[in-house]
């Protein structure tokens, strides 16, 4: 049986080395359109951020009055004539009292409120730069009310050109873990189920259309071989596609900063070589029971598509989800205990009992897609139907 598996596994496999687009998209894509993928996001953001932080556009209820002087006397920012607070002309829109000097000068509480357009994106990236300058104009006025005697001095002092500088404002974060901890389970889960999806439907439902399927249950070879021989290639190829994933992001990063911020030890490649060997083999389990059950390559795929849309579900809901946050619960749910693995292997917290439970959750899952698949395959009317 080993020997009949092996050879159905040898010959699956040069079908596909064979197939150059099977080869073009399941390798070289993931490994190199996934940094072009990243460079071109992360210039994008750059050139809003670096021309928003050069002039933001804002608009006031009222501009006789010393906030308007404050904004007026810095470079990067410009205070237009525009009365809707929603209006694409601006990035925010200041509502301040009418007689808000007066309110200082006499030391009394006022009103200053700034709404965001949450509709634009230009305005969500400014609010840092219009917070900064109401926050340094409400210290100002807090810090030195006693030296302001009248308006004219009020206005005079707070004429004064307060430099902004995004670097300084803002956190500083790690963005090669930010990629990874983010973007590395979503792209690996993804292009395991992609990777595997497109040679389970040609092994499959693609065999029945060609006819060539007949031929290879006529060779003697038991169907449960012929099932297991095609289970390894495809999960072959989903393998590839989920390291190539890796590889491409890693280099992104080796390129983009220059030097290596993420650093896994032996025992986190390890667990992550394993994962990513149990996920492809999970997916292509699942892929190739779909094929056995569809009548042709293209119902094959109508059926495999949705599969990844369902898959990423999961990587939305953990998005934001912290390593320590991670319980048994989350490690028992299919592609979910993945996602958090994975999280747990670039945060440098891997924990070897986790990985032994989603391995173990994984293996069931494998066997019990398998099971299905070996059942149909043996049932004339599933292989043949029409």
């Amino acid at each position: 049986m080993i020997k009949q598996m092996m050879v159905v596994f040898l010959k699956e496999l040069k079908c596909i080395i064979r197939d150059k687009k099977t080869f073009i998209f399941g390798l070289v894509l993931p490994l190199l359109w996934v940094p072009v993928i990243l460079f071109i996001i992360d210039f994008s953001m750059q050139s809003s951020q670096n021309q928003i932080s050069d002039n933001v556009n804002i608009a006031m209820s009222s501009k006789d009055n010393s906030f308007y002087t404050f904004c007026s006397a810095q470079k990067n920012i410009t205070v237009v004539d525009v009365n809707d607070p929603k209006s694409s002309k601006i990035a925010a829109y200041v509502t301040l009292d009418s007689d808000i000097d007066s309110k200082i000068l006499k030391g009394e509480n006022f009103s200053l409120n700034i709404d965001y357009n949450d509709s634009s994106i230009n305005s969500m990236m400014s609010m840092p730069i219009v917070s900064y300058y109401e926050g340094v104009y409400k210290s100002i006025v807090n810090d030195y009310r006693s030296q302001f005697k009248d308006k004219e001095g009020l206005n005079k002092f707070v004429s004064i050109e307060v430099p902004y500088t995004l670097d300084e404002q803002m956190p500083n974060i790690d963005t090669s873990s930010l990629y990874f901890n983010m973007l590395v389970p979503m792209m690996m889960i993804l292009y395991c189920c992609i990777g595997s999806a497109s040679t389970a439907s040609d092994l499959s439902a693609g065999e029945k259309e060609r006819g060539t399927l007949e031929s290879l249950l006529s060779t003697g070879a038991n169907r449960t071989s012929i099932i297991v021989g095609k289970l390894l290639a495809t999960t072959a190829m989903g393998v590839t596609s989920g390291l190539c994933t890796v590889l491409g992001l890693w280099g992104y990063l080796l390129i983009s900063s220059g030097s290596q911020k993420v650093n896994l030890s032996v025992l986190e490649m390890v667990s992550l070589l394993a994962i990513t060997l149990f996920t492809s083999m999970f997916f292509a389990s699942v892929n190739l029971a779909i094929g056995v059950y569809s009548r042709s390559y293209k119902e094959a795929q109508t059926y495999l598509t949705p599969m990844s849309i369902i898959c990423l579900i999961p990587a939305y809901f953990t998005y934001t989800l912290d390593v320590s946050s991670i319980g048994i619960g989350h490690l028992c749910v299919p592609v979910l205990n993945i996602i958090c693995i994975i999280k747990e292997i670039f945060a440098n917290a891997v924990n070897i009992y986790h990985v032994l439970i989603v391995v173990f959750w994984l293996i069931i899952y494998i066997f019990a897609a398998f099971y299905v698949t070996n059942n149909m395959f043996k049932k004339e009317n599933v292989v043949f139907r029409i």
